[in-house]
């Protein structure tokens, strides 16, 4: 019969070969502290939007794009784009048309309200990054970048 403090040691040595050394989660860890600071600045600007919903605004921000446009460059499924863009439109921040030439395709575009939301949002997600990121120095910043940049091209590769 294990003892406890045999059960804490091996969990120790879980916690220290698989999760702690895994490159996966320490990427968590940086997208959570990141998400953790923007939800809050969210939060206090009244914003209430869910995560998954910010990615369309940003990406409608700069041009409409078809449901399946938006499935593709998210990486997530029809049904979940459709339940963001529901939730977006009964705020009155996107709007839905059938594409003029090819009548099966919807098309997504923000509002001026969306706009106005999406630019806020994009300010307060910097304000975010800058206070998650003023940890580091100026060329470790830059470092970190460069590396992340990298790895992200190179998975995006495969």
């Amino acid at each position: 019969m294990k003892t406890k403090y045999s059960d804490k040691e091996n969990f120790s040595n879980f916690w220290k070969e698989e999760i702690a050394d895994s490159f996966f989660f320490q990427i968590h860890r940086i997208k959570r502290a990141i998400f953790r600071r923007t939800n809050a600045l969210m939060n206090d600007a009244g914003i209430t939007l869910q995560l998954e919903q910010l990615p369309l605004l940003m990406i409608l921000q700069h041009k409409s794009l078809s449901q399946r446009e938006l499935s593709d460059k998210t990486m997530r499924d029809k049904s979940s784009i459709l339940r963001s863009i529901t939730a977006l439109e009964k705020k009155n921040l996107v709007e839905v048309v059938k594409d003029k030439l090819d009548k099966r395709k919807n098309i997504v575009s923000l509002t001026n309200e969306g706009i106005t939301l999406a630019k806020n949002i994009r300010t307060l997600m910097k304000k975010a990054e800058d206070e998650v990121m003023s940890v580091f120095t100026p060329n470790e910043r830059l470092e970190a970048l460069h590396a992340v940049r990298s790895y992200a091209d190179k998975l995006e590769a495969l």
